[in-house]
C-alpha cells in the first residue's frame, strides 16, 4: 500500500512538472508558428513597428535595398520583440521589430512556475507556513519563551553571566610528533 501511493504521489508530481514543461514548449511552438504566418502574410499591425540600427562591420557585405522578411526573437532589457524585417546597409544593421506581448506573458508564467517550485516566492512561503501551523498539533509545539527563561534562571544560579571575560584556555601539549603512515 505504501508503495504504491507513493508511486503514484511521485507520477502526479513528475505529471505536474512535465506539464509544464510540455505546455512551455508546446505554446512556444505555437507561437513561433503564428508569428511566421503573420509575417509572411503581413497581417501584423504595422502601427506598432519600430526601427533600430545597430552598427556592424560585416567584410565583404554588400549592402541590401530593400528590407528582407525575417523572423527571429529577441529580448532586448526584459522585454520581448519580434524581428519582422531587416537590411544591411552602410555598416548599419537596420532592424524592424514589433513588441511580443504573449513571449512576455510566456517568461512571466515560466517565471512564477519556477519560483513555486523553489520556494523564492515570499507568498508561497507564507502559504506553506500557515498551512503547516494549521494543521500541526498544538500539543507538540513547545513555548520557547519558557525555554529561555528556564536556560537564563540556570545560568544566573550558577555563577555564569553573559559577559564573563576570564575563560579558562583549554590547550594540549603535544610531547611527540603525529604518528607517520606509510
Amino acid at each position: 500500500m505504501k508503495n504504491s501511493s507513493s508511486i503514484f504521489l511521485l507520477c502526479c508530481f513528475c505529471l505536474y512538472n512535465f506539464g509544464y514543461i510540455l505546455y512551455f514548449f508546446a505554446f512556444q511552438l505555437t507561437l513561433d508558428r503564428e508569428w511566421e504566418e503573420n509575417i509572411w502574410e503581413e497581417s501584423y499591425d504595422f502601427t506598432g513597428t519600430e526601427l533600430i540600427e545597430i552598427p556592424l562591420s560585416l567584410p565583404y557585405m554588400a549592402n541590401q535595398e530593400n528590407f528582407q522578411t525575417t523572423n527571429l526573437s529577441m529580448e532586448i532589457n526584459g522585454q520581448f520583440l519580434r524581428v519582422i524585417k531587416q537590411r544591411y546597409q552602410n555598416d548599419t544593421l537596420q532592424i524592424i521589430y514589433i513588441k511580443d506581448p504573449k513571449q512576455q506573458n510566456l517568461k512571466e508564467q515560466v517565471t512564477e512556475w519556477i519560483k513555486s517550485i523553489t520556494d523564492e516566492s515570499q507568498k508561497n512561503s507564507r502559504e506553506r507556513n500557515h498551512f503547516f501551523a494549521k494543521f500541526f498539533p498544538k500539543d507538540f509545539m513547545a513555548d520557547e519563551h519558557h525555554i529561555f527563561r528556564a536556560l537564563k534562571i540556570d545560568l544566573t544560579r550558577s555563577g555564569i553571566t553573559a559577559n564573563q571575560p576570564n575563560y579558562k584556555d583549554i590547550s594540549l601539549s603535544l610531547t611527540s610528533p603525529p604518528p607517520q603512515f606509510g
